[in-house]
């Protein structure tokens, strides 16, 4: 219902009055106790509480259809529909339990997202029995969550009853989709987007005869992998593992306390000698000294550091220290000019320290522009000035929590796919498991428990290709979705997308601008004309081009040198993509005093 674009007819702030009407409105429908003077007041309850703002806005969808939809603090709660009241994702994640929910793939996200309804092959049961379907009536309001998340990504309606949905032989539509994460709803206020948080796998949905335990006889993807590469060194590792179990005793009863020993958070003074042996093997050569030690640790120690590492959780606690400490080691040389003035004055790049490291690229989060699950959209993944598409993620298990934390990596902290890969080569590179002869990546302690391998020390060597160990990283973490902003041009048969600028005469002789190809940037055209409307102070209107996809902003007046300022400094679109500056207003000459 919102997946294209709607039209906002009014925005009204309601009065004290009719939001307690709305209130109990709400909890009528739900069956929820309306607790006005309760000292902790339900979440539901909290969306209109006091100090909240909730308005009224009426609008019509892409389909001519009036809709009216409910927001606290400008986030939808709320929208009527044939006089039904049905939930936004917003809601739902604050009430989990506010209506019944049905379980789908991950995969089956995009489709929904797409305008497709769920179907009944997408659901997910918890049986085979008519109790599965539970106890519900057609046009009852359900939220549909993933079989990783049980946050709800979706909001619809039941086609069918559950007798009837048991008695479809498994085809036909279950849910007609309403509201779906990442839609023009989600998006109604882009300074209040939210990412789907993490609640939790639905636990109920794997069998033991799909995911059979670690140690278990059964080959896993990940086993029959190891296999077909090193058949025989598998073999052997398991005869290895069965002899030492029956003859050494006590070593069976330590295993157990390796894994709590090794997720014990990075240490501080090892991170921090790390920055600085990564800035010796990437920068050691073009360095000139001497150099102040003021100058040369911000400038090329403290952008190698994680984030999150301060000097001052170190045991060095200050930064001439840690100066001294890498001379005593004979990483550098330093010398004392003046008291409290210091220089560097040579570097010792045939260190057997330096000689060892492999280098890596640092990571900060800024770059990788997201916030914590659950929080608001931020500037880096997600520009309330651009459009946004779904992208997969995938967060931090853990399982994979002890990889990902030599990276600073927090538990449940959502990466893409890119990202994992570039995790996954420098954990390689940095810790030397690359096979010289074979190409293929050797598993250590880490990798081992993440594939499912027993964790022996006197086991032969076990070898996966870098490809088959990223992807089985991927599915043992929780796969999630976010909204983010497009980036770069759309190619067309090629060649890069250009705007064109022009200028038309309409009745009474009236100049406009007319703008075309914003899509194709992955521009949001209707705040882009907000952006026009108050820096032009020109009144803007969206037109249909024949024969061409899009619409087309027409803008009242000639406002090409704006329009162009516009769109290379906020929008930052190359100026060589952009045609028409020509047909600008030429500024008048002032006239010479």
């Amino acid at each position: 219902m919102f997946i294209k674009p709607f039209k906002i007819k009014s925005n009204i702030l309601v009065t004290g009055s009719e939001k307690k009407r709305l209130r109990q409105r709400v909890m009528a429908q739900f069956n929820r106790p309306d607790e006005e003077t309760g000292t902790a007041p339900s979440p539901l309850a909290e969306l209109f509480g006091n100090r909240a703002k909730v308005c009224t806005v009426k609008l019509i969808t892409y389909h001519e259809e009036p809709v009216t939809v409910y927001t606290s603090d400008k986030r939808p709660i709320f929208f009527e529909l044939n006089g039904k009241l049905l939930p936004t994702v917003y809601t739902l994640w604050s009430c989990p339990d506010l209506v019944p929910a049905f379980t789908t793939h991950a995969t089956v996200l995009p489709k929904l997202a797409n305008g497709a309804d769920l179907m009944i092959p997408g659901v997910v049961k918890k049986g085979t029995n008519l109790a599965s379907w539970g106890r519900h009536q057609k046009d009852d309001v359900v939220a549909v969550n993933l079989t990783s998340n049980r946050a709800a990504v979706g909001v619809g309606l039941l086609a069918h009853s559950s007798s009837d949905l048991y008695m479809c032989g498994g085809h036909g539509v279950c849910v007609r989709m309403m509201h779906v994460f990442g839609d023009k709803l989600w998006g109604m206020e882009p300074s209040v987007c939210q990412q789907v948080p993490l609640h939790g796998s639905v636990v109920s949905v794997p069998t033991e005869s799909d995911f059979p335990p670690l140690g278990s006889e059964k080959p896993k993807p990940v086993e029959e992998a190891v296999k077909q590469v090193t058949k025989s060194l598998e073999n052997a590792a398991l005869t290895a593992q069965e002899e030492e179990s029956t003859s050494d005793g006590d070593a069976s009863d330590d295993e157990p306390q390796e894994p709590e020993e090794a997720e014990k958070p990075p240490n501080p003074d090892e991170l921090i000698k790390g920055a600085l042996l990564n800035a010796l093997k990437l920068h050691g050569k073009k360095i000139a000294l001497p150099l102040l030690t003021s100058t040369f640790y911000p400038q090329y120690v403290q952008p190698e550091i994680p984030d999150g590492i301060e000097m001052k959780k170190s045991s060095y606690k200050k930064v001439g220290t840690f100066f001294k400490r890498m001379a005593e080691e004979g990483l550098l040389e330093i010398k004392e000019e003046k008291k409290g003035i210091e220089k560097v004055t040579a570097l010792n790049l045939e260190h057997p320290a330096v000689l060892s490291f492999y280098p890596y690229k640092a990571q900060k989060a800024s770059a990788d522009g997201q916030d914590a699950p659950g929080g608001p959209a931020s500037s880096g993944a997600s520009n309330p000035l651009l459009l946004t598409q779904m992208t997969a993620m995938y967060a931090v298990s853990e399982r994979t929590a002890k990889l990902f934390g030599c990276f600073n990596v927090a538990l449940g902290k959502t990466l893409d796919q890119t990202q994992v890969r570039n995790y996954m080569r420098d954990y390689v590179g940095r810790n030397k498991l690359i096979n010289p002869s074979t190409k293929l990546v050797t598993l250590d302690d880490t990798l081992r428990d993440i594939c499912g391998c027993p964790p022996a020390p006197e086991e032969p060597e076990v070898l996966v290709g870098l490809a088959d160990l990223t992807e089985t990283v991927l599915n043992c973490m929780t796969s999630t979705f976010e909204m983010r902003s497009q980036k770069g041009a759309v190619t067309k048969g090629g060649k890069r997308a250009i705007i064109h600028l022009t200028t038309a005469t309409r009745s009474g002789n009236k100049k406009v601008t007319l703008i075309s190809n914003l899509a194709d940037y992955g521009i949001n055209v209707n705040d882009f004309a907000k952006a026009v409307k108050l820096g032009a102070a020109a009144s803007t209107t969206m037109t249909e081009v024949p024969g061409s996809k899009g619409e087309q902003l027409m803008v009242q007046g000639n406002h090409i040198k704006f329009v162009f300022e516009l769109l290379t400094t906020t929008y930052q679109v190359p100026k060589a993509c952009i045609t028409g500056l020509e047909f600008a207003k030429e500024q008048k000459k002032k006239k010479k005093k």
